[in-house]
């Protein structure tokens, strides 16, 4: 089920899976809409036009309730309902208008997610920090998250390796949070997009 109208293309798509995260739902989709100010585009006369899709997984909480009622405060939300787990990502391969599209599954600060975004548009193919964000160029996410089962951390897996058999890789950035457990979280969700376990791959709540 899809809320939100599509518009033409766009130059930003920001690809939000979500599943059982009512709590944070809001400040996720929120750090997202401030990046869209944030992106310095070369053509300087325009401003940069951005969609937010948010894919819910089959939430059992309150999550779609949330986003009801962020619709109406975020003009540029989309939402896609009802997807099974793990094929969050792979569906908005299928419908998302951004020449450069943004992975995102947690609140994350929206100057690190315009430099993604900003590595893309002047000629990366893809920017990531791991555990954070990817940013790719649409040709790129069209090829490598088409058939993608999993998450955040699998499509920075696909991606980069994707890339190294192209002989090129992706702009890098060290997470921004350093700590012990977002370690430790990192790589339990790597271990699992290994593992061919991608429905699992997600934020802990």
């Amino acid at each position: 089920m899809f809320i939100g109208e599509p518009v033409d293309d766009l130059d930003v798509t920001v690809i939000v899976p979500i599943r059982d995260q009512e709590k944070r739902v809001a400040s996720i989709v929120r750090a997202a809409a401030k990046v869209e100010p944030l992106v310095v585009l070369e053509d300087e006369d325009r401003a940069t036009t951005l969609e937010i899709l948010a894919l819910d997984q089959r939430s059992g909480d309150n999550t779609l309730s949330v986003l009801s009622l962020l619709h109406g405060q975020i003009p540029n939300l989309r939402t896609l309902q009802d997807l099974d787990r793990g094929t969050a990502i792979r569906r908005a391969a299928q419908v998302a208008r951004g020449r450069v599209w943004l992975v995102l599954d947690r609140e994350v600060d929206p100057q690190l997610a315009a430099w993604g975004v900003g590595q893309v548009l002047r000629g990366q193919r893809a920017a990531i920090v791991p555990g954070e964000i990817l940013a790719l160029d649409r040709a790129l996410g069209i090829t490598v998250l088409a058939s993608l089962s999993g998450g955040l951390v699998s499509a920075q897996r696909a991606v980069s390796r994707y890339l190294r058999g192209q002989n090129t890789q992706p702009a890098w950035s060290p997470p921004s949070d350093r700590g012990a457990f977002s370690r430790a979280r990192l790589f339990v969700r790597a271990r699992v997009a290994i593992m061919g376990l991608g429905w699992l791959d997600r934020p802990s709540s």
